[in-house]
């Protein structure tokens, strides 16, 4: 039962975490505003090209996440600008399923059947419809979710997939497969229809990278900030008995992202060393080709900047499957810091006040001990994104 609870409080910091449709698609209008005169003030200022200062990372920053700014905004949450601030989800930035999420009350009703609402009875039920997704198997409540889900994205239900239920009160976590290629237009009236369809509908959310996402520049916490040196040494981190090796990233320099006090307790990160601190390992962008972007290899192609943009067309076109999962599905990253520089990260080049310059970029995160498949020494698996949270951009310049 603990370990039930502690499953359900990882996945609720998750995904209640993600913006509300409402608030992505109408309510934040001027803020909207405010963020796109903010990041073309960024973008349209050459970077100093000093690794150390956060000019240069702005704008490496904005090659991840995206390409023009309708694509990718910049906003500052000290100046009153309000925003959901994507950077908590930097390590989904090539996941192909980025999930909605729908949030109810409860689910009584649902399929004809009736529920006690409240303490154990909303565990049972939850952890009842978990264990039907997991098998594949039909249930009345799902099938019901499914259809009403299908009605308010005007879709087949075969495009509706349920991923997973979590408690509080119940959130229902599912994909739509054959989203229109304008995202933007799709959520129109979403959440209307959604609450049209559910009695009990209590929010509806989105994943950070699916629509637009948007990045705090206050969410930089000098705190985490860090130059390594060429000599670093070596660390053991983890729970009692099965700790892992952490080797800092020799010769990169790290901006700290405010994370702590953002998942309920900051014991996986802080203090150094506790016991419950997560794994240490490094996420790069993937090996990127042209198929990776619905493209033809006719089409121009430019692979100088195939793995920092790859993370840019999620949001344009969506990523096929992984050509090489060996080790399962899941979040690949590596303990060994130097592996994602083997074809795993791309190298941007750009103009900077000291003229062009090549920059390498990765994240550095902490992994889930309880969620991660240690497939080789070199090669980590994630097996959800509530298991890999990033807390610190790396950049080196080559």
């Amino acid at each position: 039962m603990e370990s039930v609870i502690k499953t359900q409080a990882e996945l609720r910091a998750c995904y209640d975490n993600f913006p509300d449709i409402e608030e992505v698609t109408k309510r934040n209008k001027v803020n909207i505003e405010k963020a796109e005169k903010l990041t073309q003030a960024i973008l349209s200022e050459t970077p100093s090209g000093n690794v150390a200062e956060r000019d240069t990372a702005c704008h490496i920053l904005y090659h991840l996440l995206g390409q023009g700014n309708q694509e990718c905004l910049f906003f500052d949450s000290s100046q009153g600008m309000k925003l959901h601030d994507a950077s908590g989800s930097l390590a989904d930035i090539h996941v192909q399923e980025r999930p909605f999420v729908l949030k109810l009350n409860n689910i009584d009703g649902l399929g004809d059947k009736k529920y006690i609402n409240g303490g154990d009875h909303n565990l049972n039920a939850i952890q009842a419809l978990e264990n039907a997704v997991e098998k594949n198997e039909s249930h009345a409540v799902i099938d019901d979710i499914v259809e009403r889900l299908a009605k308010a994205h005007n879709v087949d239900k075969e495009n509706i997939v349920i991923k997973n239920f979590y408690l509080g009160s119940c959130g229902v976590v599912y994909l739509v497969t054959d989203l229109p290629n304008n995202v933007i237009k799709s959520l129109n009236n979403v959440s209307e229809k959604l609450q049209e369809q559910f009695e009990e509908f209590k929010a509806a959310k989105i994943h950070p990278l699916l629509y637009r996402p948007a990045f705090d520049i206050a969410q930089f916490d000098v705190r985490g900030n860090k130059i390594f040196s060429d000599q670093e040494q070596t660390y053991q981190i983890g729970p009692s008995g099965r700790k892992q090796l952490y080797t800092p990233p020799a010769g990169w320099a790290r901006y700290g992202l405010k994370v702590l006090g953002r998942y309920g307790n900051d014991e996986w990160l802080h203090p150094f060393g506790h016991p419950e601190n997560w794994y240490r390992a490094y996420h790069g962008t993937g090996r990127a080709i042209a198929a990776d972007f619905g493209k033809s290899s006719d089409d121009a192609f430019d692979k100088q900047y195939a793995s920092i943009d790859a993370a840019a067309s999620i949001h344009k076109t969506g990523f096929r499957e992984a050509r090489v999962a060996v080790h399962g599905a899941g979040i690949y990253c590596s303990p060994d810091p130097t592996f994602p520089e083997n074809g795993y990260v791309g190298t941007v080049t750009m103009n900077t006040k000291q003229g062009p310059k090549s920059f390498m970029c990765m994240l550095q995160v902490a992994v889930n001990p309880d969620g991660v498949k240690i497939a080789t020494n070199e090669i980590w698996v994630a097996l959800e994104p509530k298991d890999i949270r990033t807390y610190g951009i790396l950049i080196k310049e080559v």
